[in-house]
C-alpha cells in the first residue's frame, strides 16, 4: 500500500484544513449557490458533524474583508483568504510554505468579484449547553464577548458613547439587553466603519435550545427564557423596519440541526429561505457524494473493501443525492480504514433515548431493524414539547438528526409520506443497543446473557431456549405488560430484531396460505438454519398445551416454510410454536432437515 497522505480531521476551520491536510473535498461551489439564493436570510439544517461549521467558516473566509491587527484592509496580494480560493503560496512559518491550488469556485468570475468585499459577523453557539438557563445565558455571553474582541480595532473609530458601550462588551459586562442587541450593534458599527453592508453568519443556533429542552425542558418558564433570548437576538439583528434606509445587513445565514417550531424565532423576518435535508438546495454540499468518496479512497488507500465502507457509512438520501456521513468517512480514513462507530460515538443520544426505549415504539424499531422501513409523515418544523406524544414528530426528529433516512413514498405534494429506513451499519448499532436496553428493562437480561440466550434458538436448542424464556418471564416482566397478543409479539420481536444482520426477518408477512408471526431466513454465507415461529395467546393455563400443538399444525398446514424451501443454502428448519398466558409459556417444535423431521417435541 502506498504512503498515506497527510490528513487533518476534526477541524471546523476552513483555512486550517487547507493548510494542514493534503486531502480536501472541495465544496466551494456552495458559495455560488448561496449568493444566487433569493432569500435575504438562508436557514440550513443538517445533522451534527455534517460540515455545517466548516462550511460557514468557508463562507466567512470568502466574503470577509481581511484586515491586519489595526483594522486596515489587506491588499489582494497580501490576502491569505483570497489564496484559499484562487490558489497561491501561503507562509506557514518555520521557513515553510504551502502552495494551494485554485478551488472550483475560482472558475466563476462573477462570484469571485465578491471575494473579500464584505464585513462579516460569524458566531457559533455549538458549544453553548447547560443544565440551567443561567448557564446557557452565560455561555451565550461568552461567545458574544469573544466576537467583540475580534473587532477590538473598531474602538478607536467610535464616538464616546459608542466606545463606552463597546468597551462593556469587551470587558464582559453584558446585561440581558446587551445580549439581545449585540449582533445588531456590531453590524451597525461595522457598516459605519467600512461603509458596506454586513453578512451575519449564525452557526448552530439551536444547540442551546436543544440543550435546554434536554436538561430542563419540564421547567416551562426557564425553557421559554432560552427561546426568548434567541428570539430577541434574531429579531434585533435581522428585522428591518419599513423605510429603514440604513439597515446594515446584506444577508444572513443560519445553521442548525432542527427548525424549532412554536418558538417564533424567525417570525416577522423578511424573505427567509429554509432548506432541510429533504430539499435539493445545498444537498451535495453537506456530506460526501459517491464520486467524492471514490476519489478519497483513491487518494487515501486502505485495505478496507469499498463496499464495506459503503455499508457502514452510506445510505443517506438528501435532496435526491446519495450521501455518506463525512465525519465517519474522514475518521475511517485517518484510522487506516478501520470500521467503527465514529459518528455515533462523537455525541450523546440522550435527546432521543427516552422514546427509543418506550413500549409504544418497539414495533416500529423492530420493523426498521428487519429492513422493512416504516411509513410516516414528516414535520419540517419540530416542536420539542411534542416529541414524546406525537410519533410523527419524533420520527421527524430522528430524520433531521441523522438517525433515519427518508425516501419519498408518494407524489402527494400536500400530504407527502416518507418511508424511513436505517441508513447504514453504523447507525443500525444504536437501534440494536436500544432494543437490548428495552429487553433489559423487560426481562432483566444483560447483553452477554442475551447473546447466550439467543444462541440457544440459533443452535436448535429449543427446550433450553423455552425454559430460559419461562425463567425470564417469571422473574422480571410485569404481568400487566403481557395482556395482548401485540405485547408478546413485540417482546419476541425485540429478542429477534438484533439478528437482522445475520437473517432476513419477516414479521406478520403473507407466506404460503397465511401470515406467520416470524420467519428468519439466514443470509447467504451467514448460516444454513432457518426458523419459523408462531405465537398463540391462551385465556387460561389449561389451554396452553393444546394451543402450542395447534400452532405447530398451523405452520405445517399453511405451509409457512414455502419461501424457505426455495433457498438452496438452507439445510435445516426449526418450526416453533409458542403459547402464552400471562407469565406462562408452553412450546411445541420440530427441527427438520429438508422435508425429514430430525427432532419433534410434544408441548412443554
Amino acid at each position: 500500500m502506498t504512503e498515506q497522505p497527510k490528513l487533518f480531521v476534526g477541524t471546523d476551520d476552513f483555512k486550517a484544513l487547507l493548510l494542514n491536510s493534503n486531502v480536501f473535498v472541495d465544496k466551494s461551489l456552495m458559495i455560488k449557490e448561496l449568493l444566487e439564493d433569493p432569500g435575504a436570510i438562508v436557514l440550513i439544517t443538517r445533522p451534527r458533524r455534517w460540515g455545517k461549521t466548516l462550511n460557514m467558516s468557508m463562507v466567512r473566509r470568502f466574503l470577509e474583508i481581511e484586515v491586519d491587527a489595526h483594522g486596515y484592509p489587506l491588499s489582494l496580494e497580501q490576502s491569505d483568504n483570497r489564496k484559499l480560493f484562487l490558489g497561491g503560496t501561503i507562509d506557514l512559518g518555520f521557513d515553510e510554505t504551502k502552495e494551494l491550488q485554485p478551488l472550483k469556485i475560482a472558475l466563476h468570475k462573477n462570484t469571485i468579484k465578491r471575494q473579500g468585499q464584505f464585513p462579516v459577523i460569524f458566531i457559533t453557539f455549538k458549544s453553548v449547553e447547560g443544565s440551567s438557563y443561567q448557564k446557557i445565558e452565560q455561555g451565550v455571553k461568552t461567545q458574544i464577548r469573544k466576537l467583540f474582541q475580534a473587532y477590538r480595532y473598531l474602538a478607536n473609530s467610535l464616538e464616546p458613547d459608542e466606545r463606552a458601550q463597546f468597551n462593556r462588551y469587551l470587558a464582559g459586562e453584558i446585561t440581558l439587553d446587551f445580549v439581545e442587541d449585540s449582533l445588531s450593534l456590531l453590524s451597525k458599527l461595522l457598516y459605519k466603519y467600512y461603509n458596506k453592508k454586513v453578512w451575519v453568519l449564525i452557526d448552530e443556533y439551536d444547540t442551546p435550545i436543544n440543550s435546554a429542552y434536554r436538561y430542563f425542558g419540564k421547567d416551562e418558564a426557564a425553557f421559554e427564557s432560552v427561546i426568548a433570548l434567541f428570539r430577541g437576538i434574531m429579531k434585533a439583528v435581522f428585522k428591518q423596519e419599513t423605510g429603514d434606509q440604513e439597515f446594515p445587513i446584506e444577508r444572513g445565514v443560519i445553521t442548525g440541526i432542527l427548525r424549532i417550531a412554536k418558538a417564533e424565532l424567525f417570525s416577522g423576518l423578511n424573505n427567509v429561505s429554509e432548506y432541510s435535508l429533504l430539499d435539493e438546495n445545498f444537498a451535495k454540499y453537506y456530506g460526501f457524494t459517491q464520486a467524492e468518496v471514490d476519489e478519497l479512497l483513491t487518494k487515501v488507500p486502505t485495505h478496507t473493501d469499498p463496499e464495506q465502507v459503503k455499508n457502514w457509512y452510506n445510505g443517506y438520501t438528501f435532496g435526491g443525492e446519495i450521501i455518506y456521513n463525512p465525519w465517519s468517512i474522514m475518521q475511517c480514513l485517518s484510522h487506516k480504514g478501520k470500521l467503527e462507530h465514529y459518528w455515533i460515538d462523537s455525541g450523546g443520544t440522550a435527546f432521543i433515548d427516552k422514546v427509543l426505549v418506550s413500549d409504544e415504539i418497539q414495533g416500529d424499531i423492530q420493523e426498521l431493524l428487519e429492513g422493512q422501513g416504516i411509513l410516516k409523515k414528516l414535520y419540517k418544523q419540530i416542536s420539542l414539547g411534542d416529541i414524546h406524544s406525537n410519533k410523527d414528530i419524533f420520527y421527524s426528529l430522528l430524520v433531521f438528526a441523522g438517525y433515519l433516512n427518508p425516501w419519498l413514498a408518494n407524489d402527494d405534494e400536500e400530504q407527502p409520506k416518507y418511508r424511513l429506513t436505517i441508513p447504514n451499519k453504523e447507525v443500525r448499532g444504536i437501534y440494536v443497543e436500544r432494543v437490548l436496553n428495552w429487553l433489559s428493562k423487560k426481562l432483566n437480561i444483560g447483553s452477554d446473557d442475551y447473546d447466550d440466550f439467543i444462541a440457544l434458538l440459533i443452535h436448535q436448542q429449543i427446550d433450553q431456549f423455552g425454559t430460559k424464556l419461562q425463567e425470564y418471564l417469571l422473574h422480571s416482566t410485569s404481568y400487566h405488560d403481557l395482556s395482548k397478543e401485540k405485547d408478546y409479539h413485540n417482546l419476541m420481536g425485540g429478542l429477534l430484531a438484533p439478528l437482522a444482520s445475520k437473517y432476513t426477518i419477516a414479521s406478520n408477512k403473507e407466506i404460503g396460505y397465511g401470515r406467520c408471526d416470524h420467519v428468519l431466513i439466514p443470509i447467504v454465507g451467514r448460516g444454513d438454519h432457518a426458523i419459523i415461529i408462531e405465537y398463540k395467546i391462551a385465556k387460561s393455563k389449561e389451554e396452553l398445551p393444546a394451543l402450542a400443538k395447534a400452532g405447530l399444525e398451523q405452520i405445517h398446514n399453511k405451509q409457512y416454510d414455502t419461501q424457505i424451501k426455495q433457498q438452496t443454502h438452507v439445510t435445516k428448519i426449526s418450526k416453533l410454536s409458542m403459547a402464552f398466558c400471562g407469565k406462562e409459556v408452553v412450546w411445541n417444535y420440530e427441527v427438520s432437515s429438508g422435508d425429514v423431521p430430525q427432532s419433534v417435541c410434544a408441548p412443554k
